[in-house]
């Protein structure tokens, strides 16, 4: 049995529903108990043979007019026009768990008073409970846990449990009885609301194929999309005639998968990856989506974003395949630029620290036999007297500077990056180290002679170079080598250039001049 509406309308719908049928039931009922307890209470007062003069029929006559008062009571309070679905819904239930206490606690008596076990009225009570009125489980269930531990209780200590069981066996019926009613009301809301679903999205799906053929032309125009249907079978394929505008090429293409594979013009990588996207079609990919950098026929080379979808017959055999491309120039470009301005130190125009680390990390792990990495890192003398005698203005020239002339005179493959204030590194894969400790003197030269403001400031600075060998396994590791050969240019009078290890550089110079 569900316990819980997991939609809120289906819960309002529910809330609506119980109150229109609770309405009906308990306005009859009432009425009905209004002449039934009428009936009662004449037949205490006058038809009985002492009237009101003993307790037994003081007490019945007690329990008459409480049911006779309370019916009274609902018919005045149901009758006021103002009030909600919440509130009336939470009223019935009021007078349910009310309906349930008073057969409960009258059936108790007056099965003690008369002995008339076996002739339980609380069952008639609870099958009306269950059968008739709706409520949600938790409340129908509660009400029906609390009269039934109550009046087993009663029937335990005056009758035995024999009385008890058959007790439960008949309350175990109003129980399913209630479970399959309620179940089938929560199917019928289901359904109800998935009927709904499905007419709002043929609404939906109508109101979009409204769409003139000159609006659709018009979106396709202004989004750059190029649709096509590609025949498998035949392997014949036809664009819109955006795909003329665009490159130049026939709109109708015969024998398509020999024509990528024959065409020249695109790279292979490309190429391999249209004729990845005609395998999956044949295998009755459902669909598939790529990005592909294609020729045009203006000259230059754009971004396009192709989506298909393969349509299959009924034994899921592949006949075509339909799609678009659209061209994403403008939105790939502007993401390789934020990719790059992320990867860079804006303010001096190299890469930052982690992009150079990343850099330095992937190509040490990249090395082919007979390669070098090699780390050159370069550091301002006396920074700080800059700063304090010319501002911090002029601090900030010299480092963009030093950062041109680094970017100016590097070697082909070499990349530049800031690791800290005054801090640039320079890493590159080579096989020339002449050329990169050529690199590292010319960049003594060039920053000596910078000039701020065409005042000679006098800046020099400081370089530290070392080159990966067959121990050194990780990025770190050379850095710290160049570090060490930095500390020492620094400790040995500055405005120097230091190689870690003179010695394995030597050797390293005549096996590269060996080769």
């Amino acid at each position: 049995m569900v316990s819980r509406l997991p939609f809120r309308n289906i819960k309002n719908d529910f809330i609506e529903i119980a109150v229109t049928y609770n309405r009906i039931i308990l306005r009859v009922s009432a009425l009905f108990v209004l002449f039934a307890q009428l009936f009662n209470v004449i037949r205490v007062i006058f038809l009985s043979d002492s009237g009101l003069s003993s307790i037994n029929n003081r007490t019945y006559f007690t329990f008459y007019i409480i049911y006779f008062i309370g019916c009274i009571l609902f018919l005045i309070i149901d009758a006021v026009p103002s009030s909600t679905v919440i509130f009336k819904y939470k009223f019935y239930m009021v007078c349910g768990s009310m309906f349930m206490m008073w057969h409960t606690i009258f059936n108790i008596f007056d099965t003690f008073r008369a002995n008339a076990v076996g002739s339980f009225t609380i069952l008639t009570a609870m099958t009306v409970f269950c059968a008739l009125l709706i409520m949600r489980p938790i409340y129908v269930l509660t009400n029906f846990a609390v009269s039934y531990v109550i009046f087993s209780i009663f029937l335990y200590k005056s009758f035995g449990s024999g009385e008890v069981i058959n007790f439960t066996f008949a309350a175990i019926l109003c129980i399913i009885i209630y479970a399959v009613r309620y179940r089938q009301l929560y199917n019928e809301l289901m359904q109800k609301h998935e009927l709904n679903d499905l007419r709002n999205k043929l609404f939906d799906s109508k109101q979009n194929f409204k769409l003139s053929c000159e609006q659709q032309a018009l979106i396709l125009n202004k989004e750059h999309y190029i649709t096509f249907e590609w025949n498998i079978h035949k392997d014949w394929i036809r664009f819109s005639k955006e795909w003329n505008d665009v490159f130049g090429e026939p709109c109708e293409i015969a024998n398509f998968s020999s024509y990528i594979k024959n065409l020249k013009v695109i790279s292979p990588q490309q190429k391999k990856q249209i004729l990845s996207f005609l395998k999956k079609a044949e295998n009755n990919e459902n669909f598939q989506k790529y990005e592909l950098l294609l020729p045009i026929k203006n000259g230059k080379k754009g971004w396009f974003e192709l989506r298909a979808a393969t349509q299959s017959v009924e034994n899921s055999v592949p006949v075509f395949c339909v799609g678009m491309l659209t061209d994403i120039t403008i939105q790939k470009e502007r993401i390789l630029q934020l990719e790059q301005e992320i990867q860079m130190d804006l303010f001096t125009e190299v890469l930052n620290k982690i992009s150079i680390e990343r850099y330095g990390i992937r190509k040490i792990s990249q090395l082919l036999e007979g390669e070098i990495l090699a780390a050159l890192i370069l550091d301002i003398d006396n920074f700080k007297d800059i700063n304090d005698n010319y501002g911090h203005p002029a601090g900030d020239r010299v480092l963009k500077d030093i950062a041109s002339i680094m970017r100016k005179n590097s070697p082909i493959g070499a990349r530049i990056g800031r690791i800290g204030g005054d801090e640039f590194i320079v890493i590159m894969v080579t096989d020339h180290i002449d050329e990169f400790i050529s690199y590292g003197q010319t960049l003594l030269k060039e920053i000596a002679s910078l000039k701020v403001n065409g005042i000679n400031v006098d800046i020099r600075c400081s370089i530290g170079i070392s080159f990966s060998n067959q121990d050194t396994k990780e990025y770190q590791q050379l850095y710290s080598q160049a570090d060490t050969a930095l500390y020492n240019a620094k400790k040995s009078g500055k405005n120097k250039l230091c190689i870690y290890g003179e010695d394995d550089y030597e050797r390293k110079k005549e096996e590269v001049s060996v080769r």
